[in-house]
């Protein structure tokens, strides 16, 4: 499937659905500026993110119900679809605070700070 984009023009609640954990989904019939429509589920019952004027990337698919409407979550914003951060980075932000830690510790004088985190830095990068 591929993504498409959209102003919504119509949204309407339709009905509630209560998992067996007791989550909910909320499903409202939507229409965009583009003529598509369908049903789309939502966590929330009158979610701001499906207001009509608002812009819509999703997935529209047919089945014998009508269709149905997937939002596409952009990367970083909902969990699913997200970049890995560069392991290398991490090490960056670890070695520090550990360094950091030595210091206020006084297992360290703070001038030898970036020698002991170039050290670290390069052990921890060496074992990835």
């Amino acid at each position: 499937m591929s993504e498409k984009k959209g102003k919504i023009t119509r949204t309407t609640f339709v009905s509630e659905w209560t998992a067996q954990n007791g989550g909910k989904v909320f499903y409202h019939d939507i229409e965009l500026d583009n003529g598509d429509k369908g049903q789309i589920g939502s966590k929330e019952k009158m979610p701001s993110k499906l207001d009509p004027g608002n812009e819509l990337t999703y997935t529209i698919e047919a089945t014998s119900r009508g269709n149905k409407i997937k939002a596409v979550m952009p990367p970083n914003a909902g969990g699913r679809k997200f970049q890995q951060e560069d392991p290398k980075v991490k090490m960056i932000s670890y070695c520090g605070s550990y360094c950091k830690d030595l210091v206020v510790a006084g297992k360290i004088p703070l001038s030898d700070f970036e020698k002991e985190f170039n050290k670290m830095y390069n052990l921890f990068c060496s074992k990835i």
